[in-house]
């Protein structure tokens, strides 16, 4: 395959005059999808299918679901897909490694449970617990601290009991320097209360490294081992989220099997797999060949309002490589950005509605609202349909709006745990798909490890 000729047709077929098309239209039990996209006709679809044969992704699907090194830069292969897998031991060790954790808790006089982690180790955990959790049947009183000013740690730790808080380092590697920051800085905290020799027990560590977390002090008990071949931003399937199988199994056991059955859709060719693909195909073509270098994440669910950050973390750190110099494709990663929907209107939707930014949108909503709380749901759909069609009536210079934008709408068709696991692994399959047309690593991050290394060599 000429791969040069492929990438003319595809810039022959941007230079066409701008028609917005509708590219998908799909649905299922769990959600639906909707996308507009520029020019994105036949010919540029065809081209792309063609890329995605010759390039064998099909292939690079089945190694990853096959537990290859996929991972070919650090010699691994990914295995988040697998714990949730109901057949697979990893599904089946993080259950045990849970009621081990939870009858540990339930002996002691434990109310508080505080995460220190960052990247992975909180976007997903802090997702889940806003989303799944049942307001009314908290267990446990969950506080995440992220970042590396000491303010922080002292603001969330405020009013908190030392005898009824314990503490959770969540870090792959335990040499996070935010995550030892604020481990010092507990320590000093439950020391105002509690022995140096009775305090090590409110400590627990979830890593990869056990022997880091057993030299910085954390005992062999309470160390949970989370497997090297599980990415941060993909540990959110893991023992990572431990917190929220406490509050409930039933929910998070959901949460997995949604994420399984978006795995299996994946592994066969039907309309599932052709959406995913052509999700892919609309991120590149937007950016490669429209110029669409911007992304905006826009959730319409307040239980959601953290994903578009997750989002955010997933695609930027999987896509955000340099480009490979034997593909089409110059520019890898979007920039993404995004929040709460309704918020986001009142802060920079006027630069996406009369701006000069050239931006594509993914909108995020649910299907089954009440009749008392269908406000969102109207506005997300309003606001996709003003960002596709312009108005017919012609306004003056300065009331004139960017209409005719790329679009996908995402609809749960109800917010539940199977759903959001679902919608989550899907935007997994999406990532894959497009950093294997990129001909890129989705699993490795050298370059957030070179700050690291650089920061540490600092601090130390």
């Amino acid at each position: 395959m000429d791969t040069l000729k492929t990438k003319e047709k595809l810039v022959s077929q941007s230079k066409r005059k701008k028609e917005l098309i509708e590219v998908l239209n799909f649905s299922n039990k769990a959600l639906s999808i909707k996308s507009f996209a520029f020019n994105f006709n036949n010919q540029v679809n065809k081209e792309f299918e063609n890329l995605y044969s010759f390039l064998k992704i099909d292939n690079s699907i089945s190694k990853l679901f096959n537990a290859e090194k996929i991972n070919t830069t650090e010699d691994k292969a990914a295995l988040h897909w697998k714990i949730r897998d109901p057949d697979s031991h990893l599904y089946r060790d993080l259950f045990v490694k849970y009621n081990a954790f939870r009858k540990q808790l339930l002996n002691r006089p434990i109310k508080n449970i505080v995460i220190l982690g960052i990247g992975g180790s909180y976007e997903g955990p802090n997702l889940l617990i806003n989303s799944l959790k049942e307001l009314n049947n908290l267990k446990f009183n969950h506080i995440f601290i992220t970042g590396s000013d000491n303010q922080e740690f002292k603001e969330k730790i405020t009013g908190l009991n030392q005898k009824e808080t314990v503490f959770i380092l969540s870090s792959k590697s335990m040499k996070s320097l935010e995550v030892i920051n604020n481990f010092k800085l507990a320590k000093r905290w439950l020391s105002l209360k509690i022995k140096s020799s009775k305090a090590i027990e409110n400590f627990y560590g979830i890593t990869s490294n056990i022997q880091e977390a057993k030299k910085i002090g954390i005992a062999e008990n309470n160390i949970i081992n989370l497997g090297e071949e599980i990415g941060g931003r993909y540990s959110i399937w893991s023992e990572i989220s431990l917190t929220s199988i406490l509050e409930s199994k039933k929910n998070f056991s959901s949460f997995l099997n949604g994420g399984h059955q978006a795995d299996l859709l994946m592994k066969s060719d039907n309309s599932y797999k052709k959406t995913i693909k052509k999700l892919a195909y609309i991120e590149l073509w937007n950016s490669n060949f429209l110029n669409i270098n911007n992304r905006v994440v826009l959730s319409y669910l307040w239980k959601l309002r953290t994903l578009p950050r997750y989002f955010q973390q997933l695609e930027m750190e999987s896509l955000g490589k340099k480009a490979n110099s034997q593909s089409i494709f110059s520019k890898t990663s979007q920039t993404i950005y995004g929040g709460f929907g309704p918020r986001a209107q009142h802060s920079f939707f006027q630069m996406l509605h009369q701006g000069t930014s050239k931006t594509s949108i993914d909108f995020i909503i649910e299907k089954d609202v009440s009749e008392s709380n269908k406000l969102p749901k109207i506005q997300a759909l309003t606001q996709n349909k003003l960002f596709n069609i312009p108005p017919k009536k012609t306004l003056v210079q300065n009331h004139k709006i960017n209409s005719n934008v790329s679009s996908n709408l995402y609809m749960l068709e109800k917010l539940t745990p199977y759903n959001l696991g679902f919608l989550i692994s899907s935007w997994e399959h999406k990532t894959f798909i497009c950093s294997q047309l990129l001909q890129i690593n989705p699993f490795d991050q050298f370059g957030v490890e070179q700050g690291k290394l650089k920061t540490s060599k600092k601090f130390s």
